[in-house]
């Protein structure tokens, strides 16, 4: 399993960095126009993203949730979420070359948003994160199209053609 994650840990990297790069591209009006996605607009997209995984992250070190509300904003201006966003994925990618297959097997005692007791093994909750991200990505390049932005290409096989 750790082979497949730092694949998806450096496609993570590669694909935010592709979404900021074209969200730069947009005024600070366009990246906060309500596109009526989940999170209305691209900004905060982006940033519930981070949201989510420092959640999980907390559960991984055993230590406090840190947000009640998945749509928290962190982040009110973009380069600062741009900065966020680059370190996250270090932590990530970090987090995947620090465990081998049997520490990623292990099962993760936590409690959900809900506070219910729950247990995942380690491996399937950075899986989860992986795809999350992938899904919320979607989104925003759902949007950027929405605002006139050329969407970049966010195909697996073009990242790892660029390896």
């Amino acid at each position: 399993m750790r082979e497949h994650l730092l694949y998806l840990a450096g496609y993570n990297r590669w694909a935010n960095a592709r979404i900021f790069d074209m969200a730069w591209s947009l005024s600070e009006a366009d990246r906060r126009r309500d596109c009526q996605g989940f999170f209305r607009n691209l900004h905060a997209t982006l940033d519930h993203i981070i949201v989510a995984e420092r959640i999980w992250l907390a559960r991984w070190n055993g230590e406090p949730q840190p947000f009640d509300d998945l749509a928290t904003p962190l982040h009110d201006d973009f380069e600062a979420l741009e900065k966020a966003r680059i370190a996250q994925d270090h932590v990530l990618s970090t987090m995947v070359d620090r465990h081998d297959d049997a520490a990623l097997a292990q099962e993760l005692s936590y409690h959900n948003m809900a506070g219910e007791p729950l247990k995942l093994q380690k491996g399937l909750i950075l899986l989860h994160l992986f795809n999350h991200a992938t899904h919320h990505r979607g989104q925003c390049h759902h949007m950027l199209s929405q605002l006139g932005a050329d969407a970049p290409v966010l195909d697996m096989p073009f990242y790892l053609l660029d390896l």
